[in-house]
């Protein structure tokens, strides 16, 4: 049987901050992803600020060859059906890679031991070890760990195996994009948010390396394909798409853990980061609190095998900044002052438009939400959150205090 200080299972932001942690404080670290590395990931690909300095400040600066043409993301772009196009811009460098190169780079040089293509069956835990199942070209193997790190996704199977009840009841979503060859009217700089109604919740639009990539997310049980032609049909009414061929599909499944305030930062040994204990900020972006959850794991889980402390507790204690962070994130009177940049000074975002626009924009938004965001339980829970950090200075978070 085959050992080790750490196991971490998945090789993205959050997997490779923990194990780089562990590494720089000498754990012998084992970091496993179920596929082929690089592998694709769905994802805008925009770095911001926070994750640029996290990634120089651990990982070293981003290789040259990771990045996507434009360079540089300059914010975002809000659709609004009755005034048009909003750009909101960010006054720092928001950086544009491939997630698949950016992801392979962080993951090599977490220096780990790497294995790709190793899927995580499951685990038994005994005593003060864990020996977890791994699958690795169609064979078995034992591994015996002192602690686990999960970090493999929101619909994450290191819960399904151990804690199958977080995700009893939890609504879910799933989201696809698609790269074309083609033209549009669009600024590359931006990423497109469309708030117009029957596209589903989030309809996006981004330019990469000359390729259109347009996405949608929707509940799951619900078809996207219909989603998905209304905001072709939509792109070329209004930005006049034109697609040449397809190059490629991804998609991915998203839990509703943030605005439900349903974290899972893990039990006994387990300890779970990224999206995998719910960590999310609002239209997904979710590689700045991935990177930091994950270190913060990596820190705990190497005092609790240096110091003998109880690494959960740690854990808990540090990342709860992170969990408020996204749960501010999803309350209409914090979300401005919690944006994913930490030194973003960015204007209002209807800043030069007349009242009469702001009002029109408003009830374009209204009614959007009212008509897309119907996962149930998520409104009650935004609203019981928000009003209690608004009246008790601070928010309930059941998973951090307990």
């Amino acid at each position: 049987m085959e050992r080790y200080d750490v196991l971490v299972v998945g090789s993205g932001p959050g997997g490779s901050a923990a194990a780089r942690k562990c590494r720089d404080g000498g754990l012998k670290t084992l970091l496993i992803d179920k596929q082929k590395l690089p592998r694709r990931k769905a994802c805008s690909g925009i770095i911001a600020n926070k994750s640029q300095n996290y990634v120089l400040e651990n990982f070293g600066p981003i290789p040259e060859s990771v990045y996507g043409k434009p360079f540089i993301s300059r914010g975002m772009a809000f659709y609004f059906p009755s005034v048009g196009t909003i750009f909101t811009d960010v006054d720092c460098y928001n950086l544009y890679v491939w997630r698949s190169k950016f992801d392979h780079f962080l993951a090599q040089a977490s220096g780990a031991d790497l294995e790709d293509e190793t899927r995580f069956v499951g685990l038994k835990e005994k005593g003060e070890e864990i020996e977890a199942t791994l699958e690795r070209n169609k064979t078995l193997i034992q591994v015996a760990v002192k602690y686990l790190i999960g970090a493999d996704g929101a619909n994450s199977h290191v819960i399904r195996s151990f804690a199958p009840e977080v995700y009893e009841g939890l609504p879910w979503a799933s989201a696809i994009q698609k790269y074309y060859e083609g033209k549009i009217d669009a600024d590359d700089r931006y990423l497109y948010w469309f708030l117009v109604r029957g596209m589903g919740p989030f309809p996006w639009l981004n330019l990469k390396d000359d390729q259109i990539i347009i996405g949608c997310a929707y509940p799951v049980g619900e078809k996207f394909g219909p989603k998905l032609e209304s905001l072709i049909e939509f792109l070329k009414k209004n930005f006049g798409l034109t697609i040449k061929s397809e190059l490629a599909t991804e998609g991915c499944m998203a839990n509703t853990m943030t605005p439900l305030n349903r974290f899972f930062p893990g039990r006994g040994r387990v300890l779970m980061v990224g999206d995998a204990m719910g960590l999310m900020h609002q239209g997904g972006e979710g590689i700045s609190c991935a990177l930091a959850s994950g270190g913060f794991a990596g820190e705990a889980v190497l005092q609790g095998i240096r110091q003998g402390a109880d690494a959960l507790s740690l854990y808990k204690k540090s990342v709860r900044p992170e969990m408020e962070t996204s749960l501010d994130q999803f309350n209409p009177l914090r979300m401005r002052s919690t944006v994913a940049s930490d030194t973003s000074r960015q204007p209002g975002m209807f800043h030069g438009r007349g009242f009469g626009d702001k009002m029109k924009a408003l009830r374009d938004a209204l009614v959007f939400v009212k008509s897309e965001f119907q996962i149930e339980g998520m409104t009650r829970s935004v609203l019981k959150n928000s009003a209690r950090r608004l009246l008790l200075g601070g928010y309930h978070i059941p998973a951090a205090d307990k």
